[in-house]
């Protein structure tokens, strides 16, 4: 039994997290975990009812949402905070006997480091962030990328695009594990002959998201009243003024044809009742958790020709890659899937298909239990 510390900073309900959550609900009885968060929050409840042993240890409220680019004359203030922090959850992992660490998040990875060499137990690192610009400042991916060199032992990365941003040497311990399915594939999918063609985007609303993409392309759907726009997902880390922009240029631009649907628990059940899933991110995804999950229910997908999405859908036959923050192109890519119902349900079949042989959580949790041993046998 390989007793394992997974820390993050957030327990909201947001990409990876809910990635964590699918990993720990299936890891099988190889691995002991113990979840140390830093707030209360969705992810730190669902883990509990599922009989997971949850610690949280408060941080901060001004240090976990204090912005990932946010290089000012409070970064030295902050940066220690988050090292006494660490400090603070070295004797736990220490009294819990923790075979090894593993942080969720870019802020957990830091503390996480002091936290497991105070221990004196093993450090990864799971990246789920593209360390480049745009999503970073220079400086600061530069930063993240030289200690990721230094200080943990491994590092996990949820998609080869975010491990090749990483620039890590060939001698870093490395896993490329994709963010999984982990629930039936077609489950609750019925005839999609529906009057309406009903879009779907899954995702918080942030401005690297896309959301605005989408209300400058509904436009062009104004007069085709079968289409409908919906954005699932509300503002999470900060971005609540990015949220009133968006419902500015809906009023300014009287876009009726798009619902903000705020968060939405029952991410299955909606798209089940949409036609397409779209994804706008205008700057490189790490993965796309959310493409998986709309091709597992048999939707055909739009999505950014960047990052992590290139690695899941197959352009043609899962779905179209296309360039992101062009509204035009999405408009045109939208239309051409109304205009192809054939092609949609082709697409559908060969998504699920696809999602059954590279993203079932099954192989996901195999990989990592097999990289802990590994890790730990050379540690």
């Amino acid at each position: 039994m390989i007793k394992v510390a997974y820390i993050d900073h957030t327990a909201k309900w947001s990409g990876g997290e809910v990635a964590l959550f699918n990993i720990l609900t299936n890891i099988g009885e190889q691995i002991e975990p113990l979840v140390i968060l830093a707030e209360e929050g969705t992810l730190a409840e669902r883990l509990r009812e599922k009989g997971i042993d949850v610690r949280i240890i408060p941080l901060d409220e001004s240090i976990r949402s204090r912005g990932r680019n946010a290089v000012n004359l409070g970064a030295p203030a902050a940066a220690m905070k988050l090292l006494a922090y660490g400090r603070k959850l070295a004797p736990l992992l220490k009294e819990e006997k923790v075979d090894c660490v593993h942080t969720n998040s870019l802020k957990s990875a830091f503390y996480g480091a002091v936290a497991a060499k105070k221990a004196g137990v093993p450090l990864i690192w799971h990246i789920r962030d593209h360390i480049g610009a745009p999503y970073l400042k220079p400086v600061v991916a530069k930063a993240i990328r030289l200690l990721s060199r230094l200080l943990p032992n491994g590092v996990i990365a949820n998609s080869h695009s975010t491990l090749n941003a990483l620039e890590l040497p060939r001698s870093k311990k490395t896993l490329v594990v994709y963010s999984a399915f982990a629930k039936a594939i077609g489950e609750g999918i019925g005839r999609r002959d529906r009057k309406d063609f009903n879009v779907l985007l899954v995702g918080r609303l942030a401005h690297w998201k896309g959301q605005h993409i989408v209300l400058e392309a509904a436009k062009a759907f104004k007069q085709d009243s079968r289409v409908k726009f919906w954005l699932a997902g509300d503002a999470l880390f900060g971005e609540e003024e990015y949220k009133q922009e968006l419902i500015a240029q809906m009023q300014q631009g009287d876009i009726t044809n798009v619902s903000l649907l705020g968060h939405v628990d029952d991410i299955q059940g909606l798209m089940n009742q949409a036609d397409l899933l779209i994804h706008t991110s205008i700057t490189p995804e790490p993965f796309g958790q959310v493409i998986v999950e709309g091709m597992a229910a048999g939707l055909p997908v739009i999505a950014s020709n960047e990052g992590g999405p290139v690695e899941i859908v197959v352009p043609g036959e899962t779905g179209l890659l296309i360039q992101p923050g062009d509204a035009t192109v999405l408009a045109d890519s939208i239309t051409w899937m109304l205009n192809h119902p054939e092609e949609r349900r082709r697409m559908a079949d060969n998504g699920m298909r696809r999602v059954k042989e590279h993203f079932v959580i099954e192989n996901t949790v195999k990989d990592i239990v097999a990289y802990y041993k590994g890790l730990l046998a050379v540690t």
